[in-house]
């Protein structure tokens, strides 16, 4: 892995000071001449996709002339106030440049683009199989090629009944009697829903935005009179290995944002449950958003929103992609997958246990006791968790069972993370995902009710003995889980266990959980405490996170959500207003006014209080008590992250009352020792950055390129670079910076149409089809006649 992208979505800029000269007509501004600057409003430099990208150009004063990849695309740009936005399009695969130039040609400013497939990889690094359905239900987008693509989006429309409702909209044209309307930035607007479903990255997308059919359409240059500029991007749950394209997004027709006047969007990798890999999520809704910011305008700001493992993703890109989105809007999540896991490889293999004859006798309060959950049946629901490192049993239905691994299929599609985000982990001698999976060697299951007297010595080594692990291959056995040290180590390094020392540092959290404990959800207030802790340990404070808790009653939720949201717009308008992201400092002191953590009552009465897992006599810990997990009970400490933990030798003093057969037991279970939480756990390891890329690391070295010969009609000249051996080049010849058609090899015989032009040549080098590079060469002098011709 390489981390070729620092920081935040922030736009690279290279700005030379001086006048522009071209045909657009730009205001006279008083002062002293300010710096020419170029950068990409879709997302960052270094990421385009697609071929197009929106890019502003701030401080020309006079003519100039804008040239992408050596084509002049000035008259695409629209003045927006006091800068230039224009849509450049026809990028190049890999890097070009976008340039500002005087009317003689002298660079005034240079922005270096890399331009990506619009199927994808941008970061993400090789791509897996994938299984299409764009062309079938739900989507029937139509067909699609060898990268799951559609030739062109699809759009359709829906509206709001005055009854709360979506419903189709007409297509005779004609304004349904029940149509709602809502307020945007002061206006009232017709609440129709312009809904856009493509391909992007291998995934459908959604979008959506208020826009009535035959009024003018979506422009980058005119807002939409039903837009209030933001983007909500949605993220949905579970979690399901991928190598399909899914059939679900995050929802787009979604009350909450689109009332309010947000273009909505997501996409069916932005769903766990179809893609739970954080890394493809994050480069889809990167891609995704860059095609809405494309087609609408810059945007103010994005929030994310999603329950569940959509919050989990919205941590994880705020993490490790800071800028994809501004501001989490989270609901009943957890702070990141992979440890998440650990309790639902611990709960299969303690309900084993209590289901075979060796846990019979066992009473509730005792299970409870272990798995530290409010009640017993919240174990059974974590179980789900462990099947997606199990590659019996993680292929969607939608992968056919003879592509599938098994046995007697050993090269098949191995259904588990590992295998799945392989780029991450690295590869076993076999070819298989590093296991990264909880290893629970040493873990002492019912420590602590051992100590508190709930379980009695034999109950403990009994459990102990006998709750076994799982293989790479997905089979129960007798010995513990083992998992591999380097894969653990790449988990903290690349943020997939989240740490939040990454983005998270200074994009706002706001998080609200309806309290589910009671009824064996596995939801759980602990996970809160988690996400808590983890930014503690981070930053010394929580001051960009606030966490609030209220019943369970579906009413309450909304009414929390709704006032989430409003607190999260003030901040994030507040941050706006004092410079904008990328500063904790700023964040913190941008963070509303009495804004703080703390619980609804059933009444829906606020309690302001602290989140303290220690303390069960506050307010809201008296209303909603915290719970916690199996390993927690077995020493864990708060933050939750014990995927391997450091062992120490077990001593017979800290277990009064065991026998001398009891300890020959306990010392067979545990021969390498037994945790020690005192201590981080294995393979704990800094992050090693924010926007790691996982593809190739190779880059193409072209450069030199220049054109040999005289420009003359009748006469050629030749393109020549010192590209590497075994790379492919494609040619573009250019006349005054427009594409002359079909003008595609390596030499060119100008016309007479073409006399007084200059020449220029565009040459694409690529090692791979992946790995690129565009360079474009000076010009020839002007296009000469022909010898004798007047």
């Amino acid at each position: 892995m390489r981390s070729s992208r620092s920081g935040p979505l922030a736009m690279g800029v290279l700005a030379v000071a001086g006048l522009l000269l071209s045909g657009l007509s730009i205001p006279t501004m008083a002062g002293a001449a300010q710096p020419v600057t170029i950068a990409v409003e879709s997302g960052r430099a270094d990421s385009v996709s697609g071929g197009d990208a929106l890019v502003s150009v701030e401080g020309a004063r006079s003519d100039f002339r804008i040239l992408a990849a050596g084509v002049d695309v000035t008259e695409g740009f629209q003045l927006v106030g006091d800068r230039l936005i224009g849509l450049v399009e026809g990028l190049p695969l890999g890097t070009s440049e976008v340039e500002v130039t005087k009317k003689n040609g002298q660079v005034q400013a240079a922005l270096e683009v890399e331009n990506h497939p619009i199927t994808g990889p941008v970061f993400s690094g090789p791509q897996h199989p994938m299984y299409c359905t764009a062309s079938g239900q739900p989507w029937f987008l139509g067909p699609v090629d060898e990268n799951c693509h559609i030739a062109a989006p699809v759009v359709s429309y829906r509206y709001r009944t005055t009854a709360g409702t979506f419903a189709n909209y007409p297509t005779d044209g004609s304004t349904p009697a029940n149509l709602a309307t809502t307020t945007v930035n002061g206006q009232t607007v017709p609440y129709v829903v312009r809904i856009e479903r493509g391909t992007i990255n291998r995934a459908v997308y959604e979008t959506a935005v208020l826009h009535t059919p035959g009024s003018a359409e979506p422009t980058p240059w005119a807002p939409l009179p039903g837009w209030n500029g933001k983007l909500a991007y949605t993220f949905g749950g579970a979690c399901g290995v991928g190598y399909w394209q899914g059939r679900e997004t995050g929802n787009v027709q979604n009350d909450l944002f689109l009332s309010r006047g947000y273009a909505v969007a997501s996409a069916t990798l932005n769903v766990f449950a179809q893609n739970c890999n954080d890394v493809t999520s994050a480069e889809t809704a990167m891609m995704v958003r860059e095609h809405v910011i494309e087609q609408l305008g810059p945007v103010t700001y994005t929030v994310g929103s999603g329950g569940s493992a959509g919050t989990m993703q919205q941590l994880l890109l705020s993490n490790n992609y800071p800028g994809i989105l501004d501001g989490v809007l989270g609901e009943i999540g957890y702070p990141d997958e992979r440890s998440t896991t650990i309790g639902g490889h611990d709960c299969r293999g303690l309900l084993n246990y209590w289901n075979s004859p060796a846990g019979a006798g066992w009473t509730d309060a005792q299970k409870i006791a272990v798995t530290g959950h409010a009640v017993p049946s919240t174990c059974f629901g974590f179980t789900f968790f462990d099947g997606v490192d199990d590659p019996n049993r993680g292929c969607n239905a939608a992968i056919p069972v003879a592509d599938r691994w098994s046995a007697s299929n050993p090269d098949g599609l191995r259904c588990t993370i590992a295998d799945m985000v392989k780029n991450v982990y690295g590869t076993d001698a076999e070819g298989r995902g590093l296991r990264v999976e909880p290893d629970n060697v040493g873990v002492q299951y019912g420590w602590n009710a051992l100590q508190s007297g709930a379980i009695t010595v034999e109950q403990f080594v009994s459990l102990n003995e006998s709750v076994g692990g799982m293989n790479v291959d997905g089979q129960r056995t007798a010995a513990r889980s083992e998992a591999s040290l380097e894969a653990i180590e790449r988990a903290y390094a690349t943020g997939r266990i989240n740490m939040m020392t990454g983005g998270l540092a200074w994009i706002p959290v706001i998080e609200i959980r309806n309290y589910t404990d009671p009824t064996g959800d596995f939801h759980e207030r602990y996970r809160s405490a988690i996400i808590r802790e983890r930014m503690l340990a981070a930053h010394g404070d929580a001051d960009t996170h606030v966490s609030w808790t209220g019943a369970n009653i579906t009413a309450n939720t909304g009414k929390m959500r709704e006032q989430a949201l409003a607190q999260l717009e003030k901040w994030l308008d507040a941050i706006e207003a004092a410079g904008g992201p990328g500063d904790r400092e700023r964040t913190v002191a941008a963070r509303p006014a009495g804004l703080s953590d703390g619980c609804f009552d059933a009444q829906m009465t606020f309690i302001a209080e602290p989140v303290d897992y220690d303390d069960p006599t506050t307010a809201c810990n008296r209303l909603y008590p915290f719970h916690s997990q199996p390993r927690a009970e077995a020493g864990m400490p708060l933050l939750a992250d014990g995927l391997k933990c450091t062992l120490v030798p077990a001593d017979r003093a800290d277990y009064p009352g065991v026998t001398d057969a009891q300890w020959a037991r306990l010392t067979a279970t545990f021969p390498a020792g037994v945790c020690d939480w005192s201590q981080r756990p294995q393979g704990v390891t800094p992050l090693e950055g924010t926007w790691l890329d996982f593809g190739d690391t190779r880059v193409v070295d072209a450069s030199d390129l220049r054109i040999s010969g005289t420009a003359r009609v009748g006469e050629s000249v030749a393109a020549g670079s010192s590209a590497p051996q075994g790379s492919s080049v494609a040619y573009q010849w250019l006349a005054d910076g427009s594409p002359i058609p079909g003008a595609v090899d390596a030499s060119f015989s100008p016309t007479a149409d073409l006399v007084g032009t200059e020449l220029t040549v565009r040459a694409t080098v690529s090692a791979d089809g992946y790995v690129a590079q565009t360079l474009v060469s000076e010009p020839t002098g002007k296009v000469k006649k022909a010898p004798g011709k007047p």
